[in-house]
């Protein structure tokens, strides 16, 4: 094990690069898309555990030799990260230039900026969920984890300096009750607020500290903490403890919280092992020791390559070429540590100019990120693309639409009037139903209608049942059916309410890897069986019944076409000679932009038509509008672009002008008094 042979000497451990290696091996095969793996995402917890215990025990160790200095300190961390960090950071940011749309472009330079603050963890937990598939194009997003880490290493060496400074007999006692609040807090608000637990440092904290305790424990004792008759068995325990998240887990898991202990504590029983077999021999094998030295590296390099990869084939990359691109991916890692990371370490410039030379390359690519981000991602590069990026940028934001983590309509006097001076059309639905919201708004307002939208993301417009997407890291079915059993008795409370508008992504009626349940019963019902097109029916003719006998008038807005692929990606890569240059090379030969295309899963939308039709069945008076044949021609061809102006801003999603294009002969019959 490591003794403290002086100030800051720590014996070398090959067992914890083997640790390191299994790790790494873990998120890269993750990130891959290798199907056996689907809880690889719990290698970064294995770095979090080991990072804990080397810096936790560097610190302490220099503490207990009266060695410790915060320059010194943060002259190592510099040396080890920011070297092979801005080697990546250039790539990355060449890359951008070159691949990316304007947009594209813009959006990059926000997460590029917070990652070079040491803050992306914080950003994206603002903006995204690590488990939405759309996160494969976004090139920094492996970064959260680094921000968590810089951020514990702001805060570590103060923590126990300040308690060494009280008293030293506190450093273990404080740094468990600190272990044992983070994991309370991370457990508690992992339903309610599951973004924050998984991105932000105090909910995380608790993993990081099981290493710093771990660390604190061993220098103590100055001896091993597990007896020498137990090590094996201790070892063993830990490696399957490690090792089963990676199979067991998936992104529908709720997670870090309790999910995250098996991780946790493997890494922990594996470190505090040295001695034994597994330890000495397997971990230490000279393979798994080298994939362990460029981890850091590897874990950098692999996730920009992949994901400019899959921005450049919208998203779907063959296996041979993601077998490519792990393996160029290492090899770039292995080029990193030789000739960027080893140098670098073993720089002997004093503290003070290193961390100014440091801090002063920051500043400069600072400095080139907030150009990209002031100027929209420069535009002059792509000038052709610039009317169609501002078509197709995302929707502002809409108070009155529902995300995730809440199961309340927004009844506030912005979004909801307590007394109506004219007759109200309500619009009911998800993100579908959203993006039609402002155009239905200006349509009822012209026939004599005040207009009130209630829609939450990923949630359709039924009663007593929901989607249990897989998406998210919780499920959102039990929100949506609260959400939408308060929304239905609004409606049939509410006199003013003479219309009401259903909408919602009904071609999502047969996803793959989703449920259907209930609320009268915790079974559930595969997606796309007859079970769940049964549970459909009655749920949705319910509502509708209901709405009914309550006095509404009630239409059913059928969905807009889907595509397979996103339309604003062969527009882009259309129009980027490089970027369509490397798509050809990828195999994706068809790349005609045309603006308009037969509409993917027709089998699916036939049927998603077909379940609505049944639903209206037992609901006379009821009115199904389709608004396909607003975009769709005789040959089953459908727009997505109208010259410079996109329709879509996704392959399912329409943009403010593709409302108003697919509802422009919508109209509501004028109101009466």
């Amino acid at each position: 094990m490591e003794l403290v042979q002086g100030p800051s000497v720590r014996l070398y451990r090959p067992d914890i690069d083997g640790i390191r290696a299994i790790a790494i091996l873990s998120v890269v095969l993750y990130h891959a898309g290798v199907p056996q793996l689907p809880g690889g995402f719990t290698g970064v917890d294995i770095f979090f555990v080991i990072s804990g215990y080397l810096i936790g025990g560097h610190i302490y160790s220099d503490l207990l030799s009266g060695s410790f200095s915060y320059l010194h300190f943060y002259r190592l961390r510099a040396k080890r990260i920011l070297p092979a960090f801005f080697a990546m950071l250039a790539f990355t940011i060449v890359a951008a230039l070159v691949l990316l749309s304007p947009f594209e472009a813009w959006e990059f330079s926000k997460s590029a900026v917070a990652a070079t603050l040491s803050a992306s963890n914080i950003y994206f937990w603002r903006h995204t969920n690590y488990f939405d598939t759309q996160n494969v194009f976004n090139p920094l997003l492996m970064t959260w984890s680094l921000g968590v880490e810089e951020q514990f290493y702001a805060v570590i060496p103060v923590l126990l300096v300040l308690l060494a400074r009280i008293r030293r007999n506190l450093i273990l006692p404080a740094v468990l009750t600190i272990c044992v609040l983070s994991f309370l807090l991370s457990w508690r608000e992992l339903g309610s607020h599951p973004f924050a637990v998984f991105y932000l440092l105090p909910t995380r904290a608790w993993e990081l500290g099981v290493g710093v305790a771990l660390a604190i424990a061993e220098l103590r004792r100055k001896c091993s903490i597990v007896p020498e008759s137990l090590v094996a068995w201790v070892s063993l325990t830990g490696l399957l403890l490690m090792l089963a998240p990676m199979v067991l887990l998936t992104a529908a898991s709720p997670f870090p919280g309790a999910a995250a202990l098996p991780s946790v504590l493997g890494t922990a029983l594996i470190i505090v092992t040295p001695t034994s077999w597994m330890n000495r021999r397997l971990l230490s094998l000279a393979p798994l020791v080298f994939i362990g030295k460029v981890s850091y590296s590897w874990y950098l390099w692999h996730w920009p390559i992949l994901s400019f990869l899959r921005i450049i084939s919208g998203g779907t990359l063959p296996p041979g070429i993601v077998a490519l691109a792990i393996t160029a991916s290492l090899g770039v890692a292995i080029t990193s540590y030789f000739f960027i990371e080893q140098p670098f370490r073993r720089s002997g410039r004093a503290p003070a100019p290193l961390l100014l030379r440091y801090a002063l390359v920051s500043i400069a690519f600072l400095a080139a990120l907030v150009v990209i981000w002031r100027t929209h991602g420069i535009p002059q590069r792509y000038p052709q693309l610039v009317q169609i990026d501002s078509t197709s940028s995302p929707l502002q934001s809409d108070p009155c639409h529902i995300g995730s983590g809440n199961d309340k309509p927004n009844l506030s006097p912005s979004c909801y009037s307590a007394s109506w001076d004219r007759p109200v059309v309500a619009l009911w639905g998800d993100s579908h139903a959203l993006v039609l919201a402002p155009d239905l708004r200006a349509i009822a307002n012209t026939a004599g209608y005040d207009f009130v939208e209630l829609s939450k993301g990923s949630c359709l417009p039924l009663t007593g049942a929901a989607r249990y997407s897989l998406e998210y890291p919780q499920p959102l079915a039990s929100d949506c059916m609260r959400f939408n059993h308060s929304v239905l008795d609004r409606l049939k409370s509410d006199k003013a309410i003479r219309i009401v508008i259903l909408a919602g992504y009904w071609v999502r009626l047969s996803a793959h890897n989703e449920w259907w349940i209930t609320d009268t019963t915790p079974q559930r019902a595969a997606t796309g069986s007859d079970e769940s097109r049964k549970v459909f029916i009655q749920s949705l003719g319910a509502s509708i019944q209901s709405l009914q006998k309550s006095g509404k008038q009630v239409i059913l807005m059928d969905d807009v076409p889907n595509f397979d692929f996103d339309p604003r990606w062969i527009v882009r890569t259309a129009r980027i000679p490089i970027r369509q240059a490397v798509a050809k090379w990828l195999g994706m030969h068809d790349i005609s932009d045309l603006g308009f295309a037969h509409p993917g899963s027709d089998a699916t939308a036939i049927l998603a038509t077909s379940l609505l039709h049944e639903s209206l069945a037992t609901s006379p008076g009821a009115e199904l509008v389709d608004i396909k044949h607003a975009l769709c021609n005789d040959a089953d061809q459908c727009i997505y672009r109208k010259e410079d102006s996109m329709l879509y801003r996704n392959d399912s999603h329409l943009t403010p002008y593709g409302a108003e294009y697919a509802l422009r002969d919508f109209r509501i019959p004028t109101a009466n008094p």
